[in-house]
Formats: C-alpha cells, sequence, structure tokens
C-alpha cells in the first residue's frame, strides 16, 4: 500500500533527524483534546483521511482496514476498510458503521475522504480491490447510497474499477465533483511505463451515464510522464478547482529536482479538447525550502494557495507553504515557507491537508513529535494538531502553536488526515493507530 510506505519513509528520516538541535514551539497537551470514539477493529482501524459533515453536524469517514470482511492477501487479514458516520446527540458522539468492504470486486482499502452529492449519496475511491490486473486489483470508485428507511443498510455500487493500464492504479486521494455531476480524482500509478514499470499516476474525470443503471465513463486528464521527465510524478491528493474550472494538486515526487510539484490543470477551450496540466511550483528541499508534499492545496482568502510537505524546510521537520498567483497570466508562482517544523514539540512530517478558520487561521496535524514521553518505538512524538496564526502586519512571521501533542495509548497518535471544523467550534479529526485496540481513535480539539 503506497500510503504506508510512504509513512514508513517520514518516520526513518524522523528518527534520523532527531538530534538536530532546534527551538521548540509552545505547547497545550493537557486540556485541550477529548477522545470521542475509539476503533476496536470490527469497526475500522488505520484511519487516512479526514470526515466531511452534512447539515446536521454528522461525520462522515473512512478507515483503510477492519471491518467484519477478511482480506487474507491484504493488510495481514485485517479486514477491508470500512466507512463510517459519527452522529452527535445530548448524551455524545454514536458511531456507525454504514459500509464494511468485502474485498475483490467490491474494493479494498478506502484511504481518501469522501464527498457527497446533492442526494445525500456518499462517493469515495478504494486502493485496491476491483477486478483490474494488478496484485489485489488496481482501485475502485464507489457510492454509497442512503437507506430509504432511517435504520436500514446503506447500499454500495462499484462505478468504476480501474484496469492499471492508462487508465490508472492505485487512486489514494478523495474526489470533488463539478457543477455537472462529473467527479474528478487522481490515482498514485498507472498511465506508462515509468516509476518502476507502473506508470507515475493520473488525473481522470468520471461522467455520470444518460441513463441510471449504465456505466460511468472515464476520461484521463493528464498521465504524469516521470522518467527523465520534469513533470510532476505520484499523485496521492485530493484536487482543488478555482473559479474558473482549473484544478490544482500536488504530487510528492517529480518535479525539477524530484522533490515533489505543485501542478495546475486548465480545462480545454472547446468542448472534447484536451486539458493543459502545468507545473507551477517544484520544491527544492534546499535553503530552508519543503519536500514530498503529500495533502493537497487549499485557497485561502487572499487568492494563495496553502498547503504542507511532508519533509525537508528549515529544520527538516516538513513545511508549511504559501504559493500566490503570478500577477499577470501566464507569470510565475511565488513560494513562501511560513512555516518549518523542529521535529519538537510543535511536531513534525505533515501528512494531512490545511483548513481556514473565518479568521484567516490555518490548522492541520503532523505525523510525528509533540509530547515525547509518548516514544511507542520510534522515540520521536506521536504527532500534533497544531495552528498557525497570520501576522498582523504583512511580511512578518506566522505564528504557530500546538494545540494537542498525542501521548500514544488511549489518546492516539500519528495523526495524518485533515481536520474539520464542526458546527460546535470544535477541530475533528483521528489518529492511524492508538487507542485501547491499537486502530486508532476519533478525537475533538478546541481550536
Amino acid at each position: 500500500m503506497a500510503t504506508l510506505c510512504s509513512l514508513a519513509r517520514v518516520r526513518q528520516a524522523g528518527v534520523i533527524l532527531l538530534f538536530v538541535a532546534v527551538g521548540m514551539a509552545s505547547a497545550n497537551a493537557t486540556t485541550k483534546e477529548k477522545v470521542i470514539a475509539t476503533f476496536d477493529i470490527t469497526d475500522g482501524m488505520v484511519p487516512q483521511a479526514g470526515f466531511i459533515s452534512d447539515a446536521a453536524g454528522n461525520l462522515y469517514g473512512t478507515t483503510s482496514l477492519g471491518g467484519n470482511a477478511v482480506c487474507a492477501d491484504y493488510g495481514g487479514g485485517a479486514g477491508c476498510g470500512t466507512v463510517i458516520e459519527l452522529s452527535h446527540s445530548k448524551v455524545g458522539w454514536t458511531e456507525t458503521v454504514l459500509y464494511s468492504f468485502q474485498g475483490d470486486g467490491d474494493g479494498i482499502s478506502p484511504s481518501g475522504n469522501l464527498v457527497f452529492d446533492g442526494k445525500g449519496n456518499l462517493y469515495g475511491t478504494t486502493e485496491v480491490g476491483g477486478p483490474g490486473n494488478c496484485l489485489n486489483g488496481c482501485g475502485t470508485v464507489f457510492e454509497l447510497s442512503p437507506p430509504a428507511e432511517k435504520g436500514g443498510e446503506w447500499t454500495e455500487t462499484i462505478l468504476y474499477s480501474f484496469k492499471g493500464g492508462d487508465d490508472g492504479h492505485l487512486p489514494e486521494a478523495g474526489l470533488i465533483f463539478d457543477g455537472s455531476g462529473n467527479l474528478y480524482g487522481t490515482t498514485f500509478w498507472g498511465g506508462g511505463s515509468n516509476c518502476g514499470g507502473y506508470g507515475c499516476g493520473t488525473a481522470f474525470e468520471l461522467s455520470p451515464p444518460a441513463e441510471p443503471g449504465s456505466p460511468w465513463t472515464e476520461t484521463i486528464l493528464h498521465h504524469f510522464p516521470g522518467g527523465t521527465s520534469l513533470d510532476a510524478s505520484g499523485p496521492s491528493c485530493t484536487l482543488v478547482p478555482d473559479q474558473s474550472g482549473n484544478l490544482y494538486g500536488t504530487t510528492g515526487f517529480g518535479g525539477q529536482l524530484s522533490n515533489g510539484a505543485v501542478f495546475e490543470l486548465t480545462p480545454p477551450i472547446k468542448a472534447g479538447g484536451a486539458w493543459t496540466e502545468s507545473v507551477i511550483y517544484s520544491f527544492t528541499g534546499v535553503d530552508g525550502d519543503g519536500s514530498s508534499p503529500h495533502a493537497g492545496v487549499t485557497f485561502g482568502p487572499d487568492g494563495a494557495l496553502y498547503g504542507t510537505t511532508s519533509g525537508a524546510g528549515a529544520s527538516i521537520g516538513g513545511t508549511v507553504f504559501r504559493l500566490a498567483p503570478p500577477a499577470e497570466q501566464g507569470g510565475t508562482w511565488t513560494e513562501t515557507v511560513i512555516y518549518s517544523f523542529t521535529l519538537q514539540a510543535d511536531g513534525g512530517n505533515p501528512f494531512g491537508g490545511l483548513i481556514f478558520d473565518t479568521k484567516g487561521n490555518l490548522y492541520g496535524t503532523t505525523l510525528v513529535g509533540g509530547d515525547y514521553s509518548c516514544n511507542e518505538g520510534f522515540n520521536d512524538g506521536c504527532g500534533v494538531v497544531f495552528k498557525v496564526v497570520p501576522p498582523k502586519v504583512e511580511g512578518e512571521k506566522w505564528e504557530e502553536t500546538a494545540l494537542h501533542g498525542f501521548a500514544g495509548g488511549s489518546d492516539g497518535m500519528e495523526p495524518s488526515g485533515q481536520l474539520i471544523l464542526g458546527k460546535a467550534g470544535l477541530l475533528y479529526g483521528m489518529t492511524e493507530s492508538g487507542g485501547t485496540s491499537n486502530a486508532g481513535i476519533v478525537f475533538s480539539v478546541v481550536p
């Protein structure tokens, strides 16, 4: 599974760099966080994505393993993954498993965020599974439809199964809709012969059928070439659109120095034409710049793109960056590192994306750092929920605060998905491990 392999590489980097002398940011690890649910494997384990919410404030997410099926050839037989709901009442939160993946043609290991349509159906991807010609399958796009009556079962439908060739392989990220009901996403592999023979990834569109029950149609927007190309390589992020219909994303590899890139996909001028892909920034990994972004980017209130890199930066713990658009069309985007993690109390190796609040503050998570009493065999901390506050005077430094350092055990460890700001004004997220069954937890944090 590519995501877990990537986590292992980041963990290793954190251990190697642990003894670099760095400063610490302020932290409050005692009062801000609350565990609201704990996974017990049967309901899911290793959640790698964040939540989405409905109008009532209920939360919906995925776990990449666990559930009531046994995937004997995948994940050590620990289950094929689940889709979950957390509903809130006066007595607390209640978790419900909406669907447990059964493996093979049904899909295995959902690791990206879900998305709603206007009718309340949920859509997502599974990294593997399906009938494609890959080990354990090449991945799927699925739909979950709510029951006609409250308390009934949700219905899963596979909309598309990747074949592993030109159409893509290993869709790790979530999906987005356009105004016409088309879905857009990425695959980490597929689309060519480079990148170890797997292909270096694709960006794709899925169009709904004209008649219900007919197959959805996949169109490849871009094959990432890899190899000696300076193009981006290995997208594992959810795409983000601007008001003109351009799509933006990141890749952990490729770019001018093979340290990852931010790319733009521009739709054709005429219907049926080709999309145009451009690398708008290549990470250098030197002189304080970041490397290896894993999460996607998000637009800020100022029209700039904001994101994280899992590696490099001034203290080699990853970065938060800002990418300002050019003043004139066709100009150069300008990147600024607004915070570098130190692998100490402030956190290190951010794998999840960023979110804004109404005041322009940024929130995210880091895989390691924080509470260094939490060793768990790595001696580099169990992860952090952080806040980055913009300066009052333009050009001055952004300030980072660790809102919570995870302590391991029942408190959880390794938050890697994107946070969500709930109706009650709290931040919600999940950790990949920890909890009473070491299968992960759901937590809330006071911003």
